[in-house]
Parts: structure tokens; C-alpha cells; sequence
């Protein structure tokens, strides 16, 4: 048990520190928003040089300059690396790092204009092709910045599960994340587009807000869902519910342990009401291949969630019944309310 508790407690300080930096990058990655938004609009905002200016070679700042150059050689590399534009005398500069498709439609001796902004080389024009430096948008940084923040959630929902069952057996398996899980993707599928549509603004606009408004319910409603799925559910008592009288039933469960009829493993579902409790391969219809199961060697000792290991073969939504056969222990999982109904068939066909 102390093996099983110090285990889960570094698998918690483990996603603590994950939680930790997931939201450190996501304040760092929002904290360059406004400067790359203002540097988007800054560009898309930027106008040609006067004619004056182009002239004597002087040029504002926040001016478009152009500038003709001519290609000496290119080195085109991997996507994953560099490629390069060499220009013949090194002006106005001796290389121009591009995307490896740019480096390969450029060829040595091609006359092109170069437009500098800020200093720096945005566009490289040819006759056949035109290359454009790619300008970091704050939409973009903002969704970084985003994603990050619900990666987060994901390891901050597994601590709140364990949390949430802090007074339980330290081997026991809690309950999937997952819920969790399509609520943070349900948030993104609305969050991440107006992250990118409004960087700076969410509040500016009547459609934003009506956005973020319509968004922030959905994602209380999902996470309100997520909560109950995967709220930890008592193992219910063994003759909670009774089977029907007429027809067979099949049910997803099955024997842990190979027995006399549960030779190999081979059972996956258990068949009820039509006739005596029976293990069979399959979901029916039909009793073909079944396996009777021996009721009257049968005494129920404990219904619990699954522990340790188990959650590797046992979904973690499912409980585990611990029998007494005979004086051999078996273990039967099936969900809550199946294990429930097989429990009460047994009951009911032992008596």
C-alpha cells in the first residue's frame, strides 16, 4: 500500500510540474501578444517610401523601400533548415535566409527588388516568383497562448480526481480524465478562433462578446457533464436490481480468472433472464457457446472500484465484485449498474 501511495504521489508532483509549466508558457507566449499585434498592423499598414525619399536613398522608417538586386547563387536545404539567396556584389546584403521552396525558384543571375521595411528584407520579387517573410501575427501568438493554457487543464483534471478522491484507497484507480478532455477540446473548437479573430479586443465588440457569452456556457455545460461522469460512484449492494423474468439479457461483463466456466478468458459477456446466469464469448443473440455459471458455489464478499493494476484491463468506470467460489476468490467487473444486475441474477438463481 505504501509502495502504491508513493507512486501516486510522484505521478501527482509529476503533473503538477506539467500543470506549472503548461500556464508559464502560456503568460509567457501572452505576454508577446501586443507587441505582435502592433507589429502586424504596423505592416499591413506600411506604405511606399516618397518618391523624394527613394531617390536620395533616404527612408522613413515605417516606410516600404525598394531596392533591385541580383541573384549570385542559392542554397536550398531541408524544409527543417535554412535555405539561403546570395546576391551578386553582397548588395544590399550578402545573403538572405528564405523557405527552401524560395531557394529552389530563384536562379543565379535573376534580377529581383527587395523591399525593406524596418530595416529589414520582407519581400524578395522575381519574374517567376515573389517570397514574403512571415510576420508572426498576434491572432497566432494569442492562439499559443491559448492552447497552452488548456493543455494545462488536462493534468490540473487529473490532480482534481485525485483530489476528489483523497479519501479512498491509495491503489484505487480513479476515474478516466477524459471527460475532461472533450470539455477543454469542446472550449478550443470556440475559444482558439476568437483568440485568433480578436488578440487584443475580446471585449470591443458586440460579436465578440456575444461569442465569448454563447462560448464561457458551453464550456459550463461541458465541464458540468465532465464532473458527473467522473464523479466516484459507490459500488451499488448485489441485489440492487433484479433481472427480467422473460428473454435473455446480455450483459458487458466478465471473470478475471480463468475458471471452469470462464476457461482461458473467453467470456466477455454474461447472459441473464432466459435461463440460468451464463458466461458467453459474445453479445448474443443466442446462448450459443455458453457456460453455465455455478450460482450455488458463489458468495459475494465485496463490491469495490478497480485498484493497482487492474485499471491496465478494467475501464476505469467499471467495479469489480470479489466472489467466494467454493473457497476460491474470483474477481467479476462489469459497469455499476450491470455488475448490480449480475450480482442480483446470481443472488437470485442461488436461493
Amino acid at each position: 500500500m505504501k509502495h502504491s501511495g508513493g507512486m501516486a504521489g510522484r505521478a501527482a508532483i509529476g503533473r503538477m510540474c506539467v500543470l506549472v509549466l503548461l500556464l508559464a508558457g502560456a503568460a509567457l507566449a501572452g505576454s508577446f501578444v501586443p507587441d505582435a499585434t502592433a507589429y502586424e498592423r504596423a505592416w499591413r499598414a506600411a506604405q511606399p517610401c516618397p518618391a523624394a525619399g527613394a531617390r536620395t536613398g533616404a527612408s522613413s522608417h515605417d516606410c516600404l523601400r525598394t531596392v533591385g538586386a541580383v541573384i549570385a547563387r542559392t542554397e536550398a536545404h531541408q524544409p527543417k533548415r535554412r535555405s539561403w539567396l546570395y546576391f551578386a556584389d553582397g548588395r544590399p546584403l550578402t545573403r538572405l535566409g528564405v523557405s527552401s521552396e524560395a531557394a529552389g525558384a530563384f536562379e543565379k543571375g535573376d534580377r529581383v527588388e527587395l523591399t525593406v521595411w524596418r530595416g529589414e528584407v520582407m519581400e524578395v520579387a522575381g519574374e517567376r516568383y515573389v517570397w514574403h517573410e512571415h510576420v508572426t501575427t498576434g491572432g497566432s501568438v494569442a492562439v499559443a497562448a491559448a492552447g497552452l493554457a488548456l493543455a494545462a487543464g488536462f493534468p490540473g483534471a487529473q490532480l482534481l480526481l485525485r483530489l476528489r478522491g483523497r479519501r479512498r484507497p491509495a491503489d484505487e484507480v480513479p476515474p478516466s480524465a477524459l471527460p475532461y478532455g472533450a470539455a477543454l477540446a469542446g472550449t478550443g473548437a470556440w475559444l482558439l478562433p476568437l483568440c485568433y479573430r480578436h488578440p487584443t479586443s475580446l471585449l470591443a465588440s458586440a460579436g465578440s462578446l456575444t461569442w465569448l457569452a454563447a462560448g464561457s456556457a458551453a464550456t459550463a455545460a461541458l465541464f458540468a457533464w465532465a464532473w458527473r461522469a467522473t464523479r466516484i460512484r459507490a459500488p451499488l449492494a448485489p441485489a440492487a436490481r433484479r433481472p427480467p423474468e422473460e428473454g435473455d439479457v446480455f450483459v458487458s461483463a466478465r471473470f478475471l480468472e480463468d475458471t471452469d466456466y470462464n476457461p482461458h478468458g473467453f467470456g466477455t459477456h454474461i447472459v441473464l433472464g432466459g435461463g440460468e446466469p451464463a458466461v458467453v464469448p459474445h453479445p448474443g443473440p443466442g446462448r450459443f457457446a455458453a457456460r453455465r455459471i455455478p450460482a450455488e458455489r458463489l458468495t459475494v464478499t465485496t463490491v469495490r472500484r478497480a485498484r493497482g493494476t487492474e485499471g491496465d484491463t478494467v475501464p476505469r468506470d467499471w467495479h469489480i465484485a470479489e466472489l467466494d467460489d467454493a473457497g476460491t476468490p474470483v474477481r467479476l467487473t462489469a459497469a455499476p449498474d450491470d455488475l448490480a444486475l449480475v450480482l442480483g441474477a446470481l443472488e437470485e438463481a442461488r436461493n
